[in-house]
Order: C-alpha cells, then sequence, then structure tokens
C-alpha cells in the first residue's frame, strides 16, 4: 500500500489535515490510520473561537452545528484565594443573539462563539468528512512499527503485517507521539506538570448558566490538590 500522505491518528488533528490536503490538492492519495473503532469516548470537550474558521474552511461547520452541541460562550473562573468567581466572554452578552434557532451558520456573532463537544459525536463527524473528502480511512488499525532509515521514513508497519508506504509522514497520534518517539525525538515535560486527571461524564445535570437558545459557559474551581471542571456537552450530559 502506498500514499503520498500517510496520516496516523484518526481524531481531529488526523481527520482535519486529511480533509485539508484533499480540499487543496485532490489528486494526494491519502490515508488515515486509527487504532480506535469510532465512536469512543475521549477527553477534551471545551473548544476555543478559533476552532469554528478551521471547520468552515473544512467544509464541515454544518455538520458539526446540527450536531447541537452546547455554544460556549465563555467561563466561570472561581480561582486562587478569590472567594468571588468571575466571567469572561469571547462576545459582549448583549451582542449574542437570544432567540436566533439552531442550527445556525457560521457568521456575525457565531464566528466569535465555540463548541462544547462530546467527543464520541465530534471525532466520527471529522473522521467521516474526511473519508467523504476523498481520505481513505482504517480502522481498528494499530501502527507495530516504523521502518526508518536514519532520518528518514520508509513505511510503517500494521499489527497485521501490512506495510504501508508514504511520500510524507504525518503523526496525528497525539500524546502517544509514535513517530516521534520512533525517531527518537526527545520531548522535556516539566516535572511540575506531570499531574494525573481524573475524568467522566455526569448524566441529568443541569447547566449552571443558560445564555440565549443553546449558550453556556464552562465552570472552573480550583482546589488545594488541584482544579475541577464542569463542561455541559449536551442537554444532559455533563464532563
Amino acid at each position: 500500500m502506498n500514499y503520498d500522505v500517510v496520516i496516523i491518528g484518526g481524531g481531529p488533528a488526523g481527520s482535519t489535515a486529511g480533509t485539508l490536503l484533499k480540499k487543496y490538492n485532490p489528486e494526494l492519495k491519502v490515508g488515515i490510520f486509527e487504532k480506535e473503532k469510532f465512536p469512543r469516548e475521549h477527553v477534551g470537550e471545551s473548544q476555543l473561537p478559533a476552532c469554528g474558521y478551521y471547520l468552515s474552511e473544512m467544509g464541515c461547520w454544518d455538520k458539526v452545528e446540527a450536531a447541537n452541541f452546547p455554544i460556549k460562550i465563555g467561563a466561570t473562573y472561581l480561582w486562587g484565594t478569590s472567594e468571588k468567581p468571575w466571567d469572561f466572554e469571547f462576545l459582549p452578552l448583549d451582542k449574542f443573539p437570544e432567540n436566533d434557532p439552531r442550527p445556525s451558520t457560521y457568521e456575525g456573532p457565531r464566528q466569535l462563539t465555540a463548541f462544547q463537544v462530546e467527543r464520541s459525536i465530534y471525532d466520527q463527524i471529522l473522521l467521516d468528512h474526511a473519508q467523504e473528502n476523498g481520505c481513505e480511512v482504517f480502522q481498528e488499525t494499530a501502527v507495530k512499527t516504523v521502518d526508518k532509515d536514519g532520518d528518514r521514513i520508509n513505511a510503517i508497519i500494521l499489527k497485521d503485517g501490512r506495510r504501508i508506504e508514504g511520500r510524507y509522514f504525518l503523526d496525528a497520534s497525539g500524546h502517544v507521539g509514535l513517530l516521534r518517539r520512533a525517531m527518537g525525538v526527545e520531548s522535556t515535560i516539566p516535572t511540575s506538570l506531570m499531574n494525573v486527571a481524573v475524568w467522566d461524564y455526569w448524566e441529568n445535570a443541569e447547566w449552571a448558566v443558560k445564555i440565549g437558545v443553546g449558550g453556556t459557559r464552562v465552570q472552573v474551581l480550583s482546589v488545594p490538590n488541584g482544579w475541577v471542571w464542569f463542561i455541559p456537552l449536551g442537554p444532559t450530559r455533563t464532563s
């Protein structure tokens, strides 16, 4: 199997890269290799407004908006030694259209807001979109080894023994850093950041704040041993 671009990882990074490669050079042969079977749960749900720009560029905004994820207007913090919470918004609240129905288009105030996404749904939307745009997508397809010659990658070898060659290889495997580790590229992690995050989903949790149609803020609370987040993902589900 031979590709112009081989992408390891089918999460948002891999699917976004694949979609944009096919958009700007449709003749490219792009393969995305994902070790998991989608949909799958994943942490990392609270986005920033810049994400909307790229969803629009990919031609994927309407699909994500149709999923009816909460609109992130900003956040509420209770932080440090202060006993008083404080808010920030991506845009003034009087500029947010309170009664606009959803789904809506990527224009006006919605260019300054973000999404709070349920990753199992969101990642599936993006990966399917990459496939619809011409990427060859392989799920439940893990990489076993990397065939390299010095600082050049010749191919990746899958766990089932298949050899995947390419002109370019893109590592979208996240913190696993599959290609980075295989090529001996070191990373420096400050010891103060070597912490543990415990996360889960809660059902039937009411939103702390409701703004217009579908709008809310995330909640962030500092505690003596770290911090806690509260991120609504839908009508009843919260991270």
